[in-house]
C-alpha cells in the first residue's frame, strides 16, 4: 500500500510542478550593515523626540530625518553625530518621504529645496528651505483630478529634474513622471497645480502592498515596502520600463522600513522602532552590489 501512496505522489508532482522559487539574497551580499542608531547619539534627557521616523533626505555630510506631525531630526553622517532637531514651520503632516531637488531658494541658501509628501490626504508635496537649525515652506504643489486615488508621495531625480508623484491608478500602484516645477512657476498663493495633463508618462511599478518612501536615481527607483507584521522588502524598478529588476528581503532586519536616500555609493534606508521615535536605525546597502544584482527575475 505503501509503494501505491508512493507512486501517487510522484505522479502528481509531475502532473503539478512546484513553483520556482525566487532565491533570497543574504542581505550581507549588498554590504548592509546599520550605519546609526539615533538612540545612541541623542540625550534624551536633553532632547525630545516625538512622532515616529519618516521621510529620511541626505546632503553632504548631513542627514535630514522626518518625523510625523512634522519634527526633524538633522544629524553629521561624516561623524555619526546628532546635530539638532526642529520643528518644520507650517508642516504637521506625515512627512512620509522627502528628497532634495535641484534650485536653491536663495543664495544664502545652504542646501537646495527639500521636496517633503504631506501624505495626509491633500495630496500635497511641501516645497521647503531648509537649514541645520529650521525650515520653512516655499511652495506647495498640489494634484488636481480624480484618476489618482489614496494616498500620495513624491519624489524627485534631481539629475534628470524629474518629479515623481507615487500614487494609485486603476488598482496599480504608479510612478507618474513631471517636469520638476521651479519656484518661479507658482501662482499667486506660491501653489502649483499639477493635473493629467501635464504628466510625461505613467510607470506602473508592480505588486507593492503598503508602500513606503521612495528615491529614484537615473535608470533605478527604489521602493520599500511593507510592515513587520505582513512582510517586508525593497524593490527596484527600472524607471524607463516599470520593470521589476530585483527584490530585497528586509524581513530579518524586522523593523518597518520608511524614508531612503543615495549619497556616496552607499543607498541608507531609514527603519522607525515602534513606540521609540528617538531610535531612528539607519542601515546602509552598496549601491553597486544591488545595481549588479539587479537582473530581471524570471
Amino acid at each position: 500500500m505503501r509503494y501505491a501512496t508512493l507512486l501517487i505522489a510522484l505522479l502528481a508532482c509531475a502532473l503539478h510542478p512546484a513553483k520556482a522559487q525566487t532565491p533570497k539574497t543574504p542581505l550581507s551580499e549588498y554590504g548592509a550593515e546599520l550605519y546609526i542608531d539615533t538612540s545612541e547619539l541623542i540625550d534624551t534627557t536633553a532632547v525630545t523626540v516625538k512622532g515616529s521616523s519618516q521621510g529620511l533626505a541626505l546632503w553632504g555630510r548631513y542627514a535630514f530625518s522626518l518625523h510625523d506631525k512634522g519634527q526633524c531630526v538633522v544629524l553629521d553622517m561624516k561623524r555619526r553625530r546628532f546635530v539638532s532637531t526642529f520643528k518644520l514651520d507650517g508642516n504637521d503632516s506625515h512627512c512620509n518621504n522627502a528628497s532634495f531637488g535641484a534650485e536653491r531658494y536663495s543664495r544664502q541658501s545652504a542646501f537646495p529645496l527639500l521636496y517633503i509628501s504631506e501624505c495626509r490626504g491633500e495630496r500635497a508635496c511641501y516645497v521647503t528651505d531648509i537649514s541645520t537649525e529650521g525650515a520653512r515652506i516655499v511652495q506647495k504643489i498640489v494634484y488636481e483630478g480624480d484618476d489618482c486615488t489614496g494616498p500620495m508621495d513624491w519624489c524627485v531625480d534631481r539629475r534628470q529634474k524629474i518629479l515623481y508623484a507615487y500614487c494609485t491608478i486603476d488598482g496599480h500602484r504608479t510612478f507618474r513622471r513631471f517636469a520638476l516645477p521651479r519656484l518661479a512657476d507658482s501662482d499667486a498663493t506660491g501653489t502649483v497645480r499639477l493635473t493629467a495633463t501635464d504628466a510625461l508618462g505613467d510607470i506602473p511599478v508592480g505588486d507593492i502592498t503598503i508602500p513606503q518612501g521612495s528615491a529614484a536615481d537615473r535608470r533605478y527607483i527604489y521602493l520599500p515596502d511593507g510592515v513587520p507584521s505582513r512582510g517586508c522588502r525593497m524593490h527596484v524598478v527600472d524607471a524607463a520600463t516599470g520593470e521589476r529588476l530585483r527584490l530585497i528581503d528586509l524581513n530579518p532586519l524586522e523593523y518597518e522600513p520608511e524614508g531612503l536616500d543615495i549619497k556616496g555609493g552607499w543607498l541608507y534606508l531609514s527603519f522607525h522602532v515602534t513606540g521609540h521615535p528617538e531610535r531612528n536605525l539607519i542601515y546602509r546597502f552598496r549601491l553597486k552590489e544591488i545595481r549588479k544584482k539587479a537582473v530581471r527575475e524570471k
